[in-house]
């Protein structure tokens, strides 16, 4: 009986520590595309420069670069808040290319193709990561 517990134990630890390593800790770790699915419209993507998402429509989108950040840093005490300017390619299904430059906070939202992008937050990390999200027109 008390090999018995034991080994069930056992199992629910072994359980547990598989399930702890199923996902990453971190959703900044994830891939923005969630590992080859298409992105769904309204679900917020974190992307980093050279990042690209397939939507659902089989375009792309892909963060080329912060092209300018004038933002003032966390805990500096600022006369402007500044902005930040982000490149983006989408790409249709058919192959066309369109540049979507989105601004923060003078034109956080864009349309290319079917979809309206918009930038809803820029972190300060190395590389960056930007919060996107996208809508049907």
């Amino acid at each position: 009986m008390k090999s018995a517990l034991i080994a069930s134990m056992l199992s629910c630890v072994f359980a547990l520590t598989a399930c702890a390593h199923a996902a990453p800790s971190d959703p900044a770790d994830a891939k923005p595309n969630g590992g080859g699915d298409a992105a769904r419209p309204g679900q917020p993507l974190s992307m980093q420069p050279g990042d690209e998402v397939t939507l659902p429509d089989h375009s792309r989108l892909r963060f080329v670069a912060v092209t300018a950040d004038s933002r003032c840093k966390p805990g500096l005490q600022c006369i402007w808040a500044g902005d930040a300017t982000l490149e983006f390619q989408w790409t249709g299904s058919d192959g066309s290319q369109t540049s979507v430059s989105l601004n923060t906070p003078a034109e956080p939202s864009k349309s290319a193709g079917a979809w309206t992008f918009e930038l809803q937050a820029l972190d300060f990390a190395e590389p960056p990561h930007a919060t996107v999200q996208f809508q049907a027109k």
